[in-house]
């Protein structure tokens, strides 16, 4: 059986998406050497998995299971545009989390910690939740860009957290395209 390209996640609502879509298409035109995200495929990594075979996807639905619990619904919201490493040379163009990051960062540990006992190795850097909205491919000519992105002001409001999904990503010449393997409740 082959393998499939996976990952864990959380979703965000579709107004969001559709509030990210329109800044999106405001920063197309500034930045030709970037690939902008799909707004409709917008969601916060909480684990990269990369190719997995079937057998070791039971065990990351199981795992993933286990790392839910004791975790409620919660809420988390998205605002402040940054860049990875930074906004001046970024590589990675995203919005932060400044409310809910704590909560995030506990589901995200809890799912891990159970991630490693199936042999998934663990992260080396600390997880900063965000969301991507843009890779950047050159730096050339991105200097009207980066002066739109220091005057955009973004606040998604409340995005509640009901559920962690095991997505698998299929990389296809128009990008990859996202779809829920197996969705777990929080309850």
């Amino acid at each position: 059986m082959a393998e499939v390209r996976t990952f864990v996640a959380v979703d965000i609502s579709p107004a969001v998406k559709a509030q990210l879509g329109q800044i999106i298409e405001q920063l197309r035109p500034l930045g030709s050497m970037i690939r902008w995200a799909r707004p409709g495929s917008l969601h916060l990594t909480l684990k990269f998995l990369g190719e997995i075979s079937q057998e070791q996807l039971v065990m990351v639905y199981q795992a993933v299971e286990r790392g839910v619990t004791g975790i409620s619904t919660f809420s988390f919201e998205l605002a402040e545009i940054g860049g990875f490493p930074n906004l001046r040379r970024p590589r990675v163009i995203w919005i932060g989390v400044p409310k809910g990051k704590e909560l995030l960062r506990k589901l995200q540990e809890q799912i891990e910690a159970q991630l490693a006992g199936y042999g998934f190795p663990k992260e080396k850097r600390g997880f900063s939740p965000h969301l991507t909205i843009g890779r950047v491919k050159s730096l050339r000519g991105i200097q009207p860009l980066l002066e739109r992105l220091a005057s955009i002001v973004f606040k998604s409001g409340e995005i509640p957290v009901t559920a962690v999904k095991v997505m698998r990503s299929e990389l296809k010449p128009t990008g990859a395209e996202y779809s829920a393997l197996k969705v777990i409740e929080l309850r």
